[in-house]
């Protein structure tokens, strides 16, 4: 094992080397750890509101904290992008040797300007949260370069000498605000005139079109789990992926629970608890990896983060590993990321396609039961046990990855503490 883990970091390392020195990305890296207090509090708040326990429900619903934990997880991951929004452009601007606030505030105003609104009345909250992130990622990259460009070129108002820097400041980042706030309402008029009805939208219409009618084959279906996976990794959730599909796998769940009922073979292999087979832990199949940062880690980072990780991906909740490693953009973990839910997508359909495993019921399980009892849920015993072996399955995957990214920043963190 060692020798493989040295064998990946001789081939890995120089690659992560090289993006990370890309002062974008590592503006993108400093503004999730920059948010993962956010990210965490949303998280456990989202797990308070959504665990799908009877009596836990009836526990929050009746004392209202089910409200609380919902206003929580509304104002926190709900709305990430509109946080990514402020912090990454300063974090980007501040790379550039920019004058990072007044940057970051026009990226911020562009973001808005950009976002479909109804006028006077409120600003919807969908294109706040994940499905807006890659538009804010894109979105900050062109306004903090073409800002930069201005001042390169000297195209900004002068102050006289004797001005305090903060107007002068000011006065400076006037000409670039009006130029993005034009650049951004025009496209906004624009496209808000066409069928996408927003930057956003087009997007998301890009990923829809080519899944439309691919059905529930299995290597539709693993074609869906890998851009999940891919889109997840790049900052644009895969819920939007599953969203295209639900139609399909909830019918087959119908059609799965009348057969079971009337005591019959159910005809589908995939239905819509198929995906709690797929990706133990969250998407990219993360519980095995938040138990090695807890339980084996030296880094005193991660084995911090994995003691707190290790809750919610129980419950298929994995923001905190997303954005506190963090996972997305981050070519160390891009290979296990991506093959844990070809793996266990695999090794699951063909299980139950051979009969190793029953078909699934049709029972529709909720995505936050945890692991093991969600299997048992889905289609009993054989179906828990099956779930147990892809989360050891996936941990084997993740162990020569977290190996060397854990010994990366325990390197980093030996940097960092001051002789005595």
């Amino acid at each position: 094992m060692d020798r493989f883990v040295e064998a990946l970091q001789k081939r890995l390392m120089p690659v992560a080397k090289k993006i990370s020195s890309i002062k974008y990305l590592s503006a993108l890296g400093a503004t999730f750890q920059i948010l993962l207090p956010v990210i965490l509090l949303g998280s456990f708040a989202c797990l308070g509101a959504f665990l799908d326990i009877p009596w836990w429900q009836n526990f929050v619903k009746s004392n209202g904290l089910a409200t609380i934990f919902m206003t929580i997880q509304s104002l926190t991951l709900n709305i990430i992008s509109l946080y990514i929004a402020i912090v990454l452009p300063y974090h980007y601007a501040l790379k550039l040797e920019m004058k990072p606030l007044s940057t970051s505030i026009i990226s911020f105003m562009t973001f808005l300007l950009i976002t479909p609104h109804e006028l006077y009345t409120n600003i919807p909250t969908k294109w706040l949260g994940y499905p807006g992130l890659f538009t804010v990622m894109l979105l900050t990259a062109f306004v903090v370069q073409f800002t930069k460009l201005l001042q390169d070129k000297k195209i900004y108002l002068r102050m006289p000498e004797g001005v305090p820097p903060i107007v002068e400041e000011s006065f400076a980042s006037l000409v670039p605000a009006l130029f993005c706030a034009l650049i951004a309402v025009a496209l906004e008029s624009i496209i808000s005139k066409t069928s996408f009805g927003s930057i956003h939208q087009i997007i998301y219409s890009a990923i829809q079109v080519p899944l439309q009618g691919l059905g529930l084959s299995y290597p539709a279906y693993l074609l869906v789990q890998i851009l999940t996976t891919l889109f997840m990794f790049c900052g644009i959730h895969g819920n939007s992926i599953f969203g295209i599909i639900s139609p399909l796998t909830l019918a087959a769940s119908a059609e799965n629970l009348k057969a079971f009922s009337a005591g019959l073979q159910p005809p589908n292999i995939i239905t819509d608890s198929f995906s709690v087979l797929c990706q133990p832990g969250g998407i990219g199949g993360t519980f095995g990896l938040a138990f090695l940062m807890a339980f084996a880690a030296r880094s005193k980072r991660l084995r911090t983060l994995g003691k707190i990780s290790i809750i919610p991906a129980i419950f298929g909740i994995n923001e905190p590993l997303l954005f506190g490693i963090p996972i997305l953009l981050n070519p160390l973990l891009f290979i296990p990321y991506v093959l844990n839910p070809i793996v266990c997508t695999t090794i699951s359909y063909f299980s139950i396609a051979l009969g190793i495993t029953p078909r699934l019921s049709g029972v529709v399980v909720n995505w936050t039961m945890p692991q093991v009892i969600s299997g048992f849920l889905a289609q009993g015993v054989p179906t828990a046990i099956l779930q147990v072996v892809l989360i050891l399955t996936t941990t084997l995957v993740w162990i020569p990855f977290f190996k060397m990214v854990d010994k990366q920043i325990m390197s980093e963190e030996t940097e960092e503490t001051p002789e005595k």
